[in-house]
């Protein structure tokens, strides 16, 4: 177990920065309205309110904003909206509604971190975590048992243990990792803290609120599977992507899921029945006629129903996520898709930049 400062001072400002603290806890125990007080009257609608636009922030943005909090009120309202989101996500209960907005939080606690110049502070947050962590020269460290738990989940090199700083017993970390340690630890911690069980009397007062909420999760789920990707780029293919590529095209004999999220990946990024046909030729057992027969069922053209390509949960379970990188490695990162929408809007930003930059020299 961590071990807490008694001489850090967590004042309400900071308690609504970070709501998940036991000292935040103790507060909206002890001084937030009654439930059917912050459900019903209108006195509490801006915190009802505040409670929709995270969960809102959280599945458009990714990230969830800290609101102005010049006084008191300000505070308690943006505190006390942190446990109303919980009560809609848990009245959706929905995974991934749970996981985007367990991100949203998750980065507004980075953001906040990283502007932090209290190092006292920033390590009683990490013990209430159940972080062992100390300041140690210029570093953070981090003990390694802990750094093993919390990166289990990010598959980039960077992250390995052979690749860290270990002094007896401790992984060394400048600040900015270290707080993406706490990250992960934040969002692992919200995810699994949810759903809460939701009473008729949640439901019923919420029940607008929540319908809100599920037309914009299902508009975010179609943005993922329905995007205008444009020209087909390859090389801004996700690993796994470009990993089953080149295992294609060196004739190895791949599998059926492997096949199938090649096959619905290119469909959904341009790619005609024939140019898909072509990456599977140097396959082994490469039979046109049976090629074509599966890729018209994958794509629409015998069954009707045009299949969207596995998410990288699905592709971890079947063994194909391979290759990951450090994009990979964030928590909205959820989709093959998503990964290659983000590359191309990136490298098309960045040449507009070159070129405004270039024009501004002559």
């Amino acid at each position: 177990m961590a071990v807490r400062s008694d001489s850090v001072d967590w004042a309400l400002e900071d308690m609504a920065r970070y709501p998940f603290l036991e000292k935040a806890k103790r507060y909206i125990s002890e001084e937030a309205p009654s439930l059917e007080e912050l459900l019903g009257d209108n006195l509490w609608g801006p915190v009802r309110r505040r409670g929709k636009a995270r969960i809102i922030e959280a599945l458009k943005e990714g990230r969830v904003t800290i609101k102005g909090m010049d006084d008191e009120l300000e505070s308690e309202n943006e505190l006390f909206s942190y446990p109303v989101a919980r009560m809609l996500v848990s009245s959706i209960e929905d995974d991934f509604l749970i996981r985007r907005y367990s991100l949203g939080e998750s980065e507004r606690v980075v953001r906040e971190l990283s502007r932090e110049n209290d190092d006292a502070k920033l390590l009683d947050l990490a013990a209430e975590l159940d972080i062992r962590a100390r300041k140690r020269e210029k570093y953070i460290a981090v003990h390694f048992t802990d750094y093993l738990e919390i990166t289990e989940g990010l598959r980039s090199p960077e992250w390995k243990m052979v690749n860290q700083d270990l002094r007896e017993g401790e992984i060394f970390l400048d600040k900015k990792r270290f707080i993406r340690l706490i990250k992960e630890k934040v969002f692992s911690s919200i995810c699994e803290g949810l759903p809460t069980p939701v009473s008729k009397q949640i439901l019923d007062h919420l029940e607008e609120d929540i319908k809100e909420i599920e037309e914009v999760l299902e508009e975010t789920r179609t943005e993922i599977t329905d995007l205008d990707l444009g020209k087909v780029e390859d090389e801004y293919f996700s690993p796994c992507i470009k990993n089953l590529l080149a295992r294609q095209q060196e004739g190895e004999n791949l599998s059926h899921e492997a096949r199938f999220a090649l096959t619905a990946f290119m469909k959904k990024v341009g790619l005609s029945k024939e140019e898909i046909i072509s990456y599977f030729q140097e396959s082994p057992d490469f039979d046109r006629e049976l090629a074509s027969y599966q890729i018209e069922h994958i794509i629409g053209e015998i069954s009707g129903t045009e299949y969207s390509p596995p998410g990288c949960a699905l592709m971890k379970t079947n063994g194909i996520c391979s290759g990951a990188d450090s994009l990979c490695d964030q928590e909205w990162m959820t989709h093959p898709l998503t990964y290659y929408s983000f590359k191309k809007r990136k490298a098309g930003e960045d040449e507009e930049g070159d070129r405004e930059e270039y024009k501004e020299e002559d």
